[in-house]
C-alpha cells in the first residue's frame, strides 16, 4: 500500500526542509519515501509517495502532522492523504 500526500505549502524549500527532518518520525510510523515532486506549474504545490507498512501507524502519523505545525515549520496551509493501492 501507498499514500499520496499534497500539501499546498507557503514556501517549498522550506517545507522541505522541515518535511525531511521529520524523516524519524515518518519511519517509526512505518512509512518510507518513494518519491517528492513541486508541481511545475505552482511552486506552492508539493506532492509526496510513500510507501506504507502499517496503515494504523501511518494515519497516526497523518494526524499528528496535522495537528502539529511544528512539524512544517508552519509552511502547510492545507493538506489531503490518500491511501492507494496498485489495481
Amino acid at each position: 500500500m501507498q499514500l499520496i500526500c499534497h500539501y499546498e505549502v507557503t514556501d517549498f524549500a522550506k517545507w522541505q526542509t522541515a518535511f525531511t527532518a521529520d524523516d524519524e518520525a515518518r519511519r517509526d510510523a512505518g512509512l518510507s519515501v518513494l518519491q517528492i515532486w513541486r508541481d511545475a506549474d505552482n511552486s506552492e504545490r508539493a506532492f509526496v509517495l510513500l510507501s506504507v507498512n502499517d496503515r494504523k501507524r501511518a494515519q497516526a502519523w497523518i494526524t499528528r502532522s496535522d495537528a502539529l505545525k511544528s512539524d512544517d515549520a508552519s509552511t502547510v496551509r492545507e493538506a489531503t492523504h490518500f491511501f492507494v493501492e496498485t489495481a
